[in-house]
């Protein structure tokens, strides 16, 4: 099933091979003067889901929304408009969670339950149950009724109701029973700065949900709350992880030193660019 979806993903996963289908569609309606729609057979429900496609990609939507589904990691995972649609340099958040939560059992911490907020289509909460031995439990929320919704399909798809709650709230509002409970928090918050918002190619802005990605003036509101908000939930040694966009390293340094609750602040790398910060709770 994995090789078949990677197979029709791969169609309309390149900029130059949506240009082409594009270009073969006009061509296509200056011969025939018709659109596909108009020219398919309506009594075919696959040449009616062909002409839709086209139709989608000639309004610039991303393929994962029209495929309803997103690759992460290897795996895929259903998404919609609703969510954020999975990057690749994500996947460095989880692959750091993993080595934290590693030390931190070698070193003989019981290590219990991780919450993770902005969870969108659940690619990270899952892909953390995946690969996260032992009783962990992961606590994931959104803002997003929707997105939550969508969280729970990729639960149930990869049977890790077990390991994963998820919970519909505003950063840690659904978790005030777990205050100085907690092993780590992870996020993936929004970090665009509103300014620049307009500057992402037109199939981001104009399809994915903003409050996903418009981290305020700075690009720097939802950062301000996440860390203020986690010495509350973390215990003593806990660890707080979460992205970053590129050059936003030295201000986030600067925040966590001036909360004073941090210490063993660190940023790790994806391919090169600093993409993921850390902090453990004194």
């Amino acid at each position: 099933m994995k090789s078949e979806e990677r197979r029709e993903q791969s169609v309309f996963a390149t900029a130059e091979g949506k240009k082409k289908l594009l270009k073969a569609l006009q061509y296509y309606d200056a011969i025939a003067g018709r659109t596909p729609r108009e020219t398919l057979s309506v009594e075919d429900p696959q040449a009616l889901a062909v002409a839709n496609v086209i139709e989608q990609l000639g309004r610039g939507v991303p393929h994962p929304y029209i495929l309803g589904r997103a690759l992460f990691m290897g795996n895929p995972f259903y998404c919609t408009k609703d969510t954020l649609i999975p990057r690749d340099e994500t996947s460095l958040l989880v692959e750091t969670a993993c080595e934290f939560l590693e030390q931190k059992k070698k070193r003989g911490a019981d290590v219990q339950t991780l919450i993770e907020i902005g969870t969108g289509c659940g690619n990270i909460a899952v892909s953390l149950a995946m690969r996260c031995g032992g009783g962990v439990q992961i606590l994931a929320s959104d803002i997003s009724a929707a997105a939550v919704e969508v969280a729970r399909r990729n639960v149930r798809r990869y049977e890790v109701e077990g390991k994963v709650s998820l919970y519909c709230g505003d950063l840690y509002e659904p978790f005030r029973d777990h205050q100085g409970a907690v092993d780590m928090v992870v996020c993936n918050p929004p970090y665009i700065p509103t300014t620049s918002l307009k500057r992402l190619a037109r199939e981001i802005i104009d399809h994915e949900p903003v409050v996903a990605l418009d981290g305020g003036p700075y690009g720097l509101d939802i950062f301000r709350r996440l860390l203020s908000g986690a010495p509350a939930y973390l215990k003593k040694e806990g660890v707080l992880l979460f992205e970053i966009g590129e050059g936003q390293e030295k201000l986030i340094d600067r925040l966590l030193t001036k909360n004073g609750a941090y210490k063993e602040i660190g940023f790790f790398r994806y391919r090169g660019k600093v993409r993921v910060a850390s902090a453990i709770k004194k």
